[in-house]
């Protein structure tokens, strides 16, 4: 075995008694022990029960102490009504990409490793007080040598090591839990775990982000209403990030934005309408623009900042949300249903009317209230949570999108309260309707498919040809899939596998009697015995507590 791998199995043994001892200590013992690997990990001395919290507030504790990497991906869940109960999704809500600051001296050691120059060479001013720290990296304001102000964000050292070490660790953890727990089957969490591993290591790579504000940038490039932090390529690669530095009032700091001039009420237009303009026109949009990220400048133009996380939308996407929109208008719970059907890839369930009937009595909730108070944002969380009860998957995009549609709908509420959102939204939501009936994209719809169809007529008699000639040469194959039998496989050669170490052992014990009756080699079949004895008990043990007696 190489050294090197000789050094990560150690790591991995290390952290993971380091999780299983955190879990532990917040009193959630359980889910170790069910998961069958805690047994290898729990001392009793580090068992603490912490009696004045409940379960879920004790998980946000646990992942808090665990790091960055169960840090986020707590903060991912608490946007999965589909994978997690509720009164969690609300308690991670509130974890915090916090962590104890990186020593300024080491931050700008990590910044002239990555440009390959002192940082005299590069900066004419450097601002050693750091202006953010988070578990990721930490940002700092720099003025380059040509006068332009701008903000660095270098990555922690050896941070991507310790996530690639703990994403590694969940996996195993997640595969030991579903295997062990059949009602998680439906979560499918190792396939949540893998996805949210694709999803850190985008964020780790900083030359994502900053391909993104690229992307982003070319969205709005003749939008007066909006400026996009340049990206300075040349001093970018996947752990240093330099970019213009904004300098505005951020838009929950309305007694500010009023000293300054700035109209609160044009702000909220303008940025319900940048958010629009991100999801319905454009399918790219900011899936994070809480009050943090978004910034007035002069004249009442807005900047969004932090592109690390962005949400892409499908054709079937943008049809569902226009759909949506209108029938949450006309408080049509039938054309809702439809809506969230064509997201969830179903056209039809068992359950249809039942579906449509709890639609229907959440949106009798707000019989009394004018679609411009009700909360929009919310509305679409409880159909989106009702689905989730029918057992209908829905793509993340959509949940990224929920989030951005109610963080934004929050933002633009405190700057003016009597904003219509709904009402704002109904334009697009009318213009893509018609976008998918414009006469021009049905005629090419029927052109692509008469061209499939024609390719299929063509093709059809030399595909029957090779399939008869196949049959008279004797070399026509079929194969057959059956799914579902995985289980009764396995647990087949879980039994032969125990009947073969029974024989083993019965003949062991057989072996022991015979050479035990001979005086010279007596003490050979005692060893075979008490050997024998100890596998057998060991086999014993297994099945007791596996439940096969």
């Amino acid at each position: 075995m190489k050294i090197s791998k000789i050094g990560l199995a150690v790591n991995e043994i290390g952290r993971a008694r380091e999780i299983v001892g955190i879990v532990i200590k917040y009193g959630l013992s359980e889910w170790v022990t069910t998961s069958g690997v805690g047994k290898f990990f729990i001392s009793k001395r580090r068992l603490a029960r912490l009696g004045r919290y409940n379960q879920w507030e004790r998980i946000r504790m646990a992942m808090e102490e665990l790091g960055p990497t169960f840090i986020k991906f707590g903060q991912i869940l608490a946007d999965r009504p589909d994978i997690i109960p509720e009164p969690l999704r609300e308690e991670l809500k509130k974890l915090q990409d916090e962590a104890q600051p990186m020593p300024d001296a080491l931050a700008k050691q990590e910044i002239e490793k990555e440009l390959g120059r002192p940082i005299g060479e590069i900066f004419r001013e450097f601002d050693s007080n750091r202006l953010a720290s988070a578990s990721m990296a930490q940002t700092y304001r720099a003025v380059l040598l040509n006068g332009e102000e701008v903000c660095v964000k270098i990555q922690r050292p050896g941070i991507d090591k310790k996530i690639e070490l703990d994403l590694h660790l969940m996996n195993f953890f997640a595969g030991r839990m579903q295997r062990s727990n059949p009602e998680m089957e439906a979560i499918n969490l190792l396939d949540v775990v893998k996805e949210f591993g694709k999803t850190i290591r985008r964020e780790l790579d900083f030359r994502h982000e900053a391909a993104n504000m690229v992307r982003f940038a070319h969205c709005f490039l003749n939008d007066p209403d909006i400026r996009v932090p340049k990206v300075y390529s040349q001093y970018v690669s996947g752990k240093i990030l330099v970019e213009e530095f904004i300098r505005g009032t951020k838009v929950s700091d309305l007694e500010t934005l009023l000293r300054n001039g700035n109209n609160p009420e044009i702000i909220a237009q303008k940025a319900v309408r940048l958010v629009f303009d991100q999801i319905f026109t454009h399918g790219f949009f900011h899936a994070d623009p809480h009050p943090g990220n978004l910034f007035v400048l002069e004249g009442d133009i807005l900047s969004f900042i932090d592109f690390g996380m962005m949400g892409s939308l499908r054709p079937e996407h943008l049809q569902f949300l226009g759909k949506y929109v209108l029938g949450y208008l006309d408080r049509d719970a039938h054309t809702m249903v439809e809506a969230m059907l064509l997201i969830s890839g179903k056209r039809n369930i068992a359950r249809y009317k039942e579906l449509e009937f709890q639609i229907s009595d959440m949106l009798a909730h707000y019989k009394y209230l004018t679609i411009d108070e009700m909360d929009f944002g919310r509305v679409m969380n409880e159909s989106v949570d009702i689905l989730v009860r029918y057992g209908l998957r829905i793509p993340a995009n959509i949940y990224l999108l929920v989030k951005a549609l109610m963080a934004i709908e929050r933002v633009a509420v405190v700057l003016n309260p009597k904003i219509d959102f709904a009402r704002e939204m109904k334009p697009y939501a009318i213009e893509l309707i018609a976008r998918q009936y414009d006469p021009r994209l049905i005629a090419k719809e029927v052109f692509t498919s008469l061209k499939d169809y024609i390719k299929l007529i063509k093709e059809l008699p030399a595909d029957v040809n090779e399939i008869i000639y196949k049959i008279k040469e004797g070399r026509f194959r079929t194969q057959i899939e059956v799914k579902g039998i995985e289980p009764l496989i396995e647990h087949i050669d879980n039994a032969s596998n125990r009947v073969s170490i029974a024989i083993v052992l019965a003949a062991l014990i057989i072996g022991a009697s015979i050479i035990s009756q001979w005086e010279q080699v007596r003490w050979v079949g005692t060893i075979i015995f008490v050997l024998a004895g100890f596998f057998g008990f060991w086999l014993v043990v297994k099945l007791f507590k596996k439940n096969k007696f």
